[in-house]
């Protein structure tokens, strides 16, 4: 059996994370600016706790993180190395 170390699990997981094309598009408006979960259900047109179910995987994989703003929570992306796999990656897009 292969023992996989601990960076392999991570990466594993993120890309897990990203696996769904919600996630990506969260993701990648996420880029652009912090949002609340009304602001990411207005934009992906999908239910409350279904953005909260994505929003959820996506943190516990380290892609988003969340800061409480009085009564709500603002998610954002602050891993470095996302942002710079998603510019990578979109960077090519028309090659996909």
């Amino acid at each position: 059996m292969v023992d996989f170390t601990k960076d392999q699990r991570e990466l594993s997981s993120k890309f897990k994370a990203l696996a769904h094309p919600a996630r990506v598009k969260l993701v990648q408006d996420l880029l652009q600016k912090e949002c609340c979960v009304g602001e990411i259900q207005e934009c992906l047109s999908i239910s409350q706790p279904n953005v909260s179910q994505h929003l959820r995987i996506l943190k516990e994989a380290g892609v988003v993180t969340g800061r409480r703003d009085k009564n709500r929570i603002c998610y954002s992306v602050e891993n470095k190395k996302i942002r710079k796999a998603f510019e990578i990656l979109l960077e090519g897009r028309n090659e996909l």
